[in-house]
């Protein structure tokens, strides 16, 4: 449970800097139901939870694991939809000392077996909404056998012969002596005690391990900059197995703020929920944050909402402006990845002039940033370049996978894999991902140019540009675009708008592709692998002008 890249020295440091405390989140939460044990924890559609009660209940079944013989340290690997149950099960595992690993539901056999490979888990936690045919013939397979046997648990009130219900975990442990063993098998401020997951954008999703006071160092990071406090009721609506969701949660360490996880994430239904639980702030990412500003925003009662945080990707300034300028919200912007979250975060206190800006802000506390060029040498303000960061709340490696870490980090850099630039104010700006750069006959064009400006079409909802194989040019830009319910612009004048913004005419799209639906991984990120797949098969679209 040793962090891998960490040595003492490191983490002392940390500690030196004020960055690391030696607290923990279960330390935080324990002092919560002493100092505030009626005020509510957390919400969903089925009940709501004090902290007092979300002491007992994850008590109950970190006593339950430890007496079914989980050792410390070991693995559990979960995949849920974000609920009470979630928060609950978090918080147990980390009571327990059992290292948890949150896998979207999006997954499937494939991510899942590489998984498991790595993580030789000693406990499965499914919600019913993820045990379809396939997911469930790859549990019986991968588990049959084991001389280990693995708990399985069904997150539902029934489960099936061979596995544990929810009631049947959170029911008082046979062993009377588990409770006791509490104590003694809690995470140090310097072990890892959580693993979070890439979304696999770029191939097989990495597992980042995360030591316990770097979670509790970026919630206490991330509650200052949306100045979360106690009389918050923050809105999770993103899923917690992503970043977006799973960092604001982090922020529970650091203020007992309540929070409300809704059923799904369209957007009236969101809306519906802020207007009846009287939430204040909330997390989302991109795509749900264009379609809330696309709803009649006065039919409904917003009034409690002062900031929305958005992150994982590339916010749409339009969408954000709009749901600004139509409430009394703010919209804080933020990037990072699983491996270093929070290298560019917005200010709720900043004017939108500067949070709205197109960067993604300064860093959060502790974070070092640098552009490099292709050679590895800085570049100075201004300088458009590879992005590499160093955070004293970054994941401490990939775990158990060494190799996929030295690729990554190196004398305690992280390479992100981003093209940015900063400003010199210090302020981020993403251009894009390194691996996207289009080469048209040596004229290097960056995909998010040419997205945000197809996204300024009315008619347009949301994008993504990806190279094609040319045989002319050797590779030239594809636009693939989900129109708004109904619409369907034209090719011609989605070409008339990029020339008309002063777009160089090489970075124009050789083709545009409509789709009713973009792909998408984890956290609502569109994935560009099915789309260079079509464009590599040469699939037939729209031909612009040259």
């Amino acid at each position: 449970m040793k962090p891998s890249l960490l040595d003492r020295a490191a983490i002392e440091a940390h500690l030196a800097a004020g960055h690391w405390s030696r607290e923990t989140m279960v330390g935080r939460y324990a002092a919560y139901a002493r100092d505030f044990p009626d005020k509510t924890a957390c919400r969903d559609a089925e009940e709501e939870i004090t902290w007092r009660r979300l002491d007992e209940a994850t008590a109950r079944i970190a006593a339950s694991l430890i007496a079914r013989g989980i050792p410390r340290g070991a693995r559990a690997l979960a995949q849920m939809t974000s609920s009470n149950r979630e928060m609950i099960l978090r918080i147990a595992l980390k009571k327990a000392g059992i290292i948890g690993c949150f896998a979207p539901m999006q997954w499937r056999r494939r991510e899942l077996e590489h998984a498991r490979r790595r993580l030789d888990p000693a406990a499965v936690l499914v919600s019913p909404e993820a045990m379809d045919e396939d997911r469930t013939a790859w549990l019986n397979e991968a588990f049959a056998g084991r001389a280990e046997p693995v708990l399985r648990v069904l997150l539902s009130e029934e489960a099936p012969e061979g596995w544990l219900s929810w009631p049947g975990l959170r029911e008082a442990p046979r062993d009377a002596g588990a409770p006791g063993r509490i104590a003694g098998r809690g995470f140090r401020f310097d072990e890892v005690s959580l693993i979070t997951v890439s979304s696999g954008s770029s191939g097989l999703p990495k597992l980042c391990e995360w030591p316990e006071a770097a979670q509790v160092c970026v919630g206490r990071a991330i509650a200052e900059r949306l100045s979360l406090g106690e009389d918050d009721n923050v809105g999770v609506f993103a899923p917690m197995s992503g970043a977006a969701g799973l960092l604001v949660w982090a922020a529970s360490g650091a203020a007992p703020c309540a929070f409300t996880f809704p059923d799904g994430y369209k957007a009236r239904d969101l809306l519906r929920l802020v207007e009846e639980a009287r939430i204040t702030a909330a997390t989302t990412v991109p795509v749900v944050l264009a379609r809330l500003a696309r709803e009649d925003l006065a039919s409904f009662d917003l009034g409690s909402l002062r900031v929305v945080r958005v992150g994982t990707a590339v916010a749409d300034l339009e969408a954000a402006r709009r749901l600004e300028s139509l409430t009394s919200c703010r919209v804080v912007v933020a990037a990072g990845s699983m491996e270093c979250p929070g290298f560019g975060h917005a200010d709720v206190r900043e004017p939108a002039a500067l949070r709205l800006d197109g960067s993604v802000g300064l860093p959060l506390p502790g974070c070092r940033l640098r552009i490099e060029d292709e050679s590895g040498g800085a570049l100075p303000p201004g300088g458009i370049g590879r992005l590499r960061v160093s955070a004293p709340y970054a994941s401490s490696g990939y775990w158990s996978d060494p190799r996929a870490a030295r690729a990554v980090w190196s004398e305690g850099w992280c390479a992100t894999g981003d093209i940015g630039v900063i400003g010199e104010d210090g302020r981020l700006t993403l251009l894009g991902r390194g691996g996207d750069v289009i080469n048209r006959s040596g004229h290097k064009i960056l995909p998010i140019e040419v997205e945000r400006e197809i996204a300024r079409h009315p008619d347009v909802f949301e994008c993504a540009v990806v190279a094609a194989p040319d045989p002319e040019y050797g590779e030239a830009p594809w636009a693939f675009f989900q129109a708004h319910e109904g619409k369907t612009p034209e090719p011609e004048a989605l070409i008339d708008l990029l020339r008309a913004g002063g777009l160089a005419t090489y970075k124009i799209p050789a083709r545009f592709i409509q789709l009713g639906e973009l792909p998408r991984v984890g956290g609502g990120k569109i994935d560009k692998r099915p789309l260079l797949r079509m464009a590599s098969a040469g699939r037939k679209g729209y031909h612009s002008r040259r």
